[in-house]
């Protein structure tokens, strides 16, 4: 499979960002070095007989949303045509590539093992950062003349923020910050670690590193050795550290959805205790308190008044792909209401039917192949993936997330799992029927319903 290389090295260049901590990558144009790569392996595959392609479930809904998303754009704003269609092409095939690259579980476990191994290695790089001394930094151009968004560190130790204004060596023309200087250029937030570029927020970060979880657990259970034992110990450990260094209330979530899902799915009352005694120490030591807290809340409440708002001013088409922050300062922090409000009624439904197609592979895949031991790479994969879509539902219902690449590699990751099955067994089939239409078109209404109700008891 000659695609595999350009995909996995794509995945590597979303998540890992080299170059933004390291200048002399800054002018090679990876991403598009990756997709033509993989779609010159796909296009060899194709010639060569190695790979049929195989339409996953969520194809006809993801054309549907790209499409979608052009016309609003261009409806709404021309003048980002450009910025937008580069931006959405490249979501799409993103979920193309990885959805349609693999030709059987050897090509799918290359992909699933290619993002446990990002999402750890950001986690690691977010607990090294949260354990790393306060330095200044300083809020001013970088080398190559644009301004850093993290800041420069320059060397210098803090305790609080004043101390870089008041030290010797300080810039007067200079805005400081005193934070946690880590790996690869990277610095926290407020004192909350995070990555870099789409994974600035600590709250995606911690969203990101608990949803890879559960491919440990697969491996493990593909291959009950010491290494893999040990594989799902540290992931446990470092994925755990790492949210609550976030100190993410949406990430403390995230992690016990995956922890619960998987294990109450997989061994009921019994996985149901042991997911809560790991989820316990994240749960009493991560999040924040206060009035901090409190003050992210109502202003959560206050966006989500406001995506209803927009919705009604713009009932049929939505305001556009990309243009919620053209009517309020800051973005919906809500996918779902996101999607509405942006993409209209049609948008939003094209969207959820990829989420629910997602769920469907795998819920259909473990019903089908309950028994027999078999279907055991079967079971153990599809459950790997449900359990990190249910965490990533809950988390990205305080993110915006919709057209964020960690959510179509998702999609996509659902749609190789869809293929290899299917080359074991032609006959395996998930598609969206009549009685799905209206399950998410009834979810749908009562979920935006629900939050007009919140955010009105609230007083908005």
């Amino acid at each position: 499979m000659l695609a595999l290389p350009g995909v996995i090295l794509l995945i590597i260049f979303i998540y890992g960002r080299p170059q933004e901590w390291d200048e002399r990558f800054e002018s090679l144009p990876f991403l598009y070095l990756w997709l033509g790569l993989a779609f010159m392996g796909m296009g060899l595959d194709l010639a060569m007989g190695k790979v049929r392609l195989k339409a996953t479930p969520q194809l006809r809904w993801a054309i549907v949303v790209y499409l979608w998303c052009v016309f609003t754009l261009m409806v709404r704003n021309p003048a980002a045509f450009s910025g937008g269609f580069v931006s959405i092409s490249v979501t799409f095939v993103l979920f193309f590539l990885i959805g349609h690259s693999a030709d059987g579980f050897a090509g799918f476990r290359k992909l699933a093992a290619t993002v446990l191994i990002m999402g750890l290695f950001v986690a690691g790089v977010s607990v090294h950062q949260g354990f790393s001394s306060w330095q200044c930094l300083a809020m001013t151009e970088t080398i190559g003349g644009t301004r850093g968004e993290a800041g420069i560190p320059d060397g210098r130790p803090c305790e609080r923020r004043i101390d870089c204004y008041e030290q010797a060596g300080a810039n007067p023309e200079a805005e400081y910050l005193c934070e946690r200087v880590g790996l690869f250029k990277t610095s926290t937030i407020n004192g909350r670690v995070r990555w870099r570029g789409v994974l600035q927020d600590p709250n995606e970060l911690a969203l990101t590193a608990s949803i890879v979880l559960p491919f440990s657990f697969a491996l493990f259970e593909q291959k009950r050795s010491f290494t893999r034992a040990v594989l799902v110990l540290v992931s446990l450990l470092v994925i755990a550290t790492a949210v609550i260094l976030t100190q993410s209330r949406g990430g403390q979530l995230v992690f016990a959805t995956v922890l619960g899902v998987y294990f109450v799915k997989k061994y009921g009352i019994r996985g149901a205790l042991f997911g809560a005694v790991v989820a316990m120490p994240l749960m009493l030591l991560g999040g924040r308190g206060g009035g901090e807290a409190d003050e992210s809340a109502n202003e959560r409440t206050e966006i989500l008044s406001e995506g209803l708002n927009i919705y009604r001013m713009f009932p049929l088409m939505g305001a556009g792909f990309r243009q919620f922050t053209e009517h309020h300062w800051l973005t919906a922090h809500n996918a779902y209401l996101l999607a509405l409000a942006e993409l209209g009624p049609l948008g939003m439904f094209a969207w959820t039917a990829m989420i629910y197609l997602t769920l469907k592979i795998s819920l259909t895949a473990l019903k089908r192949y309950e028994h027999g031991a078999q279907f055991a790479m079967i079971r153990a994969w599809s459950m790997a993936v449900l359990a990190g879509f249910c965490g990533m539902m809950v988390g990205i219902f305080f993110l915006s997330f919709t057209y964020h690449y960690v959510l179509w590699i998702y999609f996509g990751l659902a749609g190789s799992l869809y293929c290899s099955i299917k080359g074991v067994d032609p006959s395996f089939s998930v598609r969206l029927e009549r009685r799905d239409v209206l399950r998410l078109v009834l979810g749908n209404v009562g979920l935006v319903t629900a939050i007009a109700v919140y955010t009105k008891s609230k007083g908005y």
